[in-house]
């Protein structure tokens, strides 16, 4: 989440972050591209440790390849103050694979927190998790469109959303989801008297991108830049959408 911090750097550090929001939003298709050098940089920052199996996705490696064309620098542990990027700080089995921040004199003053989805389809999987709140979340996905006359195939779009997580659900999906989370604590912490078998229940949730209306989107985004600066967004993004 935002420092509420006063500082002049404010400024300076939100109004990149919502360039790259919108960027990032009127060219989705810059999430699509193969970065394997970067994915490479990812895993290797990430390091060989227990509970960091998963790999670095593409949608991931795309999102670094675009944050560091727009100035901001992973982070190392020799950094200097400035702008940086962190990559899964918190393991890569937990939510928030991002943090752009700004550092000075060794302290982070400013953050925002970001975590990625993506599908080929339209719909994206949460199975045990949901949207966090003031977690920035960039989902990219291929929306299936009408079919033209005379073409066989359906044409596809790519689209990437912008949304803070307590922007996305309606209050009766979210309601419905809370429920669920408590009987399924409930159903865990009971203990059966077996040999040596263990068992656990969990989610298979997934998420319809149909939620996810240029209209809706739209909306979204314009929330996501004034949360970052609330005295009107810095820039309007240029639709770039390209049919996959």
């Amino acid at each position: 989440m935002l420092s509420t911090k006063i500082l002049p750097t404010m400024s300076a550090f939100r109004i990149p972050v919502s360039n790259l929001f919108g960027y990032l939003a009127g060219n989705p298709h810059l999430l699509e591209e193969k970065h394997p050098e970067m994915k490479k940089t990812l895993d290797a920052y990430c390091g060989k440790g227990q509970g960091l199996g998963n790999k670095c996705s593409d949608q991931e490696a795309c999102f670094a390849v675009q944050c560091e064309l727009k100035g901001w620098v992973l982070r190392k542990d020799d950094s200097d103050d400035g702008f940086f990027y962190t990559y899964q700080a918190q393991g890569t089995q937990k939510a928030i694979d991002f943090q752009l921040m700004y550092i000075e004199g060794g302290e982070v003053i400013e953050h925002v927190n970001i975590d990625l989805k993506h599908s080929d389809k339209e719909a994206i999987f949460l199975n045990d998790g949901s949207f966090l709140t003031d977690v920035v979340y960039i989902i990219s996905f291929t929306r299936l469109l009408d079919r033209i006359k005379g073409q066989r195939k359906y044409p596809r779009q790519n689209v990437c959303v912008i949304v803070r997580g307590q922007d996305v659900m309606t209050e009766k999906d979210r309601t419905a989801l809370e429920n669920r989370f408590a009987i399924l604590k409930q159903m865990n912490s009971v203990k059966e008297d077996l040999d040596f078998l263990v068992m656990y229940v969990r989610n298979a949730n997934q998420f319809s991108c149909k939620r996810f209306t240029p209209e809706f989107t739209e909306e979204c985004l314009k929330k996501t830049q004034s949360w970052l600066v609330p005295f009107g967004s810095p820039t309007k993004p240029e639709p770039h959408y390209q049919l996959a």
